[in-house]
């Protein structure tokens, strides 16, 4: 086991005994209420913040249960990545028990055309970097243990189990035993699934998310503007599936409706940058140039 593996290990160990012992001193209680995790907590759902879509999810999604990310191709993993930090930071001002930490799991085999998280980039969801706890296993097996594990916490707000294809390991009673977990413990479960086709697994819905065209910048119209995502809803427990282009919007924290096709951009007007202006009642053109002498053969001559 190696040092990153170890450490988050014994996070996850902790926070596991914490969550243990929050639920012996609960004994008594209301069902809901065992490992710390409330009934009215997990029932609430989370809105994405699109009108049209919450109706489809019937309010949101379900914050105590497992949901699917899929990229069809590995270059739009930032769009997936994109859309499961964006429901992480729904999760976060959804105000369930004060929960504050989020861990991210990564098969090793997703980390080679993958990438990973950088601080400035999760800033603009209004996530702290030292909220998250990133683990990287030696191989998929060590992985889904981390998931399993992670999922079992009661204090977690998300957990992000990214992996690549779809791994014969990664079957349906695996995907149902992370759902209890998760189900139980009031956790926001996500697999980020890249290069990864459809395929039956427990998850309450399968999203796939595709980059989508972006409007200019509002501050400046030759930059670019904010990411905008097309999400398909595949999948349904609820029944109803639908697809939608939707822009994370870092002002309010919620998604929003955009555009099928953004606004065309306005023709920018001659020499729009700032340039010297021609001076005025400027004399004719110069007279052609005389006799022009080559000294070349002189050079290196003592004088």
């Amino acid at each position: 086991m190696n040092l990153a593996r170890l450490r988050a290990a014994a996070d996850i160990l902790d926070a596991h005994t914490r969550a243990h012992g929050q639920g012996q001193a609960a004994r008594g209680l209301s069902a809901g209420s065992l490992h710390g995790v409330s009934s009215e907590a997990v029932a609430v759902p989370l809105a994405l913040g699109a009108d049209a879509v919450d109706r489809v999810l019937e309010g949101g999604l379900s914050c105590g249960g497992l949901h699917e990310v899929r990229c069809a191709l590995a270059r739009d993993i930032g769009a997936g990545a994109g859309f499961a930090l964006g429901l992480a930071a729904r999760a976060f001002s959804h105000g369930r028990d004060g929960r504050r930490r989020i861990v991210w799991v990564n098969d090793p085999a997703a980390r080679c055309d993958g990438g990973g998280l950088l601080p400035a980039g999760l800033a603009q969801y209004g996530l702290d970097p030292a909220a998250f706890t990133l683990i990287e296993p030696r191989d998929l097996k060590g992985a889904m243990w981390a998931a399993d594990e992670a999922a079992g916490c009661a204090g977690l707000a998300v957990l992000v189990f990214q992996i690549r294809g779809n791994p014969a390991r990664f079957d349906m009673t695996a995907t149902r035993r992370l759902l209890l977990r998760a189900r139980e413990n009031g956790v926001l479960a996500l697999t980020l699934r890249q290069s990864g086709e459809e395929e039956a697994s427990a998850a309450a819905t399968r999203w796939r998310v595709q980059p989508h065209i972006s409007e200019a910048d509002e501050l400046d119209q030759r930059g670019v503007g904010a990411m905008r995502l097309l999400l398909t809803l595949e999948r349904n427990r609820a029944g109803r599936t639908g697809q939608w282009p939707l822009a994370w919007n870092p002002q309010t924290g919620m998604f929003d409706h955009a555009a099928s096709q953004p606004a065309a951009r306005a023709a920018p007007p001659a020499h729009s940058r700032h340039r010297l202006q021609p001076s005025a009642d400027r004399p004719d053109s110069p007279g052609a140039l005389g006799q022009i002498l080559d000294h070349r053969q002189d050079f290196g001559r003592a004088s």
